[in-house]
Parts: structure tokens; C-alpha cells; sequence
């Protein structure tokens, strides 16, 4: 548990939870200080600063977090939220940023791809995760998931050809092809996203003033540049190795 933003004039710590260790642009470990670093702990400074807020990061994992939301364990977490189970039972904030997923193989995609050319074949996906797209098909038996319990063994599942695709966003799959493991292959990714989602910071649904608040200082970050800023910044930058 790091604990952040501390404020005199607050009067609650907020509970984020955390996908731990994270994973750059959005949050992850700054090795020099150890603590968390990020696109949204630049949002939370802001917004600790403009509303005098105060949050602490819980280290937990995508899974749980839904479940840790809806039984008022903590009181955020950063997804889309069309990705939730029980999207009816939290609220959401204004986007932080617009979230693509891209499917990717070892051999290169043409360029009338589209999803149909899926079928009757496996995608290697994370599991726990919703993607929207691969919903209605997995569902029909359209296509098979493999699921797996984190991004590296997505594509080394995909490598040894236990399914002939693997679907990440943009960048995550940046991150996990840098690795000194995966030097020596080459991976495809699909000419167009197979999903197009905003990413948003999800809330209990009676913590509607943190969510003004929170929009408040996101719509600021966007009028002044900021916030592109720091997701460029840390899209460059950031160093954690994937989960």
C-alpha cells in the first residue's frame, strides 16, 4: 500500500486500487523512488491539489477489483466501463484517454482483415478480461479463447503456437515486445483496432461528488494540453516491466 496525496484539508482518504505492479502510461513502479508513478497519479496530484483530496494506492489485481468496488473495500479503479461485469452498479468519470486493443500474430495480417476471419480459430486473451469485440463470438463457439494470467505469457502462448492469435492493447504489447525474451521474434498486429473503448476511472455510485470533482479536474487537464502531456510523457518513459 502506497499512500499519496495527503492533504490537511481533506477529510477522507480515497481508496485506488491498483492492477499491481501496473503498467506504464497508467500507473506503474518509478524504480528511483519506489513508489507509483504515472497518467493517473498525475490526474489524482491535480485533483488532490484543486479539491484538496487525498488518495492511497491498494495494490490488487484486475480481477478482484470489481468485486473489492462493490463491497466497499475501495473506492476506484481505472477501466473502461463497458469491461465491467455489473456495469449498472458503479459509476464512471469523463475519459482519461481512448484505449485500443489490436490483435496480433506471427504472421502478417491483410489489409481487408476484419474479424470474421476469425473463425474456427484461438485467441490467446487474459483471463478475467471482457473484450467486447471476441464476446458474441466466444459465446456462438465462433472462435475459442485460451486465457492465460498475464500479458508475457499471452505471447509466449502465441510463440509456441497454442493459438493462432493473441489480443493486447497497443501499449502493453509495446512494452512486452521490448523484453529481451522476445528479441528474436516478430510479431503482426492487425491493420485496424478490434476494439475501440475510453478508459475512465470507475466509482462506487454514491461517490458522485468525487466523480464531479474528478471530471472537473480531468476536463482542465484536456483544456490546457496537460494531460495529453502526460500520456505521451509516460507512454515514453515509462519502464515497469508488464504484469
Amino acid at each position: 500500500m502506497l499512500i499519496f496525496c495527503k492533504s490537511a484539508l481533506a477529510n477522507k482518504t480515497y481508496r485506488f486500487a491498483v492492477n499491481s505492479p501496473g503498467a506504464p502510461p497508467y500507473l506503474y513502479i518509478d524504480p528511483k523512488s519506489d513508489t507509483y508513478v504515472g497518467l493517473l497519479n498525475d490526474v489524482l496530484q491535480e485533483a488532490s491539489r484543486m479539491h484538496g483530496l487525498s488518495f492511497e494506492f491498494l495494490d490488487s489485481n484486475r480481477v478482484r477489483n470489481e468485486t473489492l468496488l462493490n463491497t466497499n473495500k475501495i473506492d476506484a479503479f481505472l477501466l473502461s466501463k463497458v469491461w465491467l461485469k455489473n456495469p449498472n452498479q458503479a459509476i464512471a468519470s469523463i475519459p482519461l484517454f481512448s484505449h485500443r486493443m489490436f490483435l496480433y500474430k506471427m504472421k502478417p495480417f491483410e489489409d481487408s482483415f476484419t474479424l470474421s476471419q476469425l473463425k474456427d480459430h484461438k485467441i490467446c486473451t487474459r483471463d478475467g478480461y471482457i473484450y467486447p469485440s471476441l464476446t458474441k463470438m466466444t459465446e456462438n463457439g465462433f472462435i475459442s479463447r485460451v486465457d492465460s494470467s498475464s500479458k508475457i505469457s499471452v505471447m509466449n502462448m502465441l510463440v509456441a503456437g497454442r493459438c493462432d492469435y493473441a489480443i493486447m492493447n497497443e501499449f502493453n504489447a509495446a512494452k512486452v515486445f521490448d523484453l529481451l525474451e522476445f528479441k528474436n521474434n516478430t510479431f503482426y498486429m492487425s491493420p485496424r483496432p478490434s476494439d475501440k473503448t475510453h478508459t475512465e476511472i470507475i466509482l462506487r455510485p454514491e461517490l458522485t461528488k468525487l466523480k464531479t470533482q474528478l471530471d472537473q479536474t480531468i476536463a482542465a487537464m484536456q483544456s490546457d494540453g496537460s494531460l495529453s502531456e502526460s500520456l505521451q510523457f509516460h507512454v515514453k518513459m515509462g519502464s515497469s516491466p508488464p504484469n
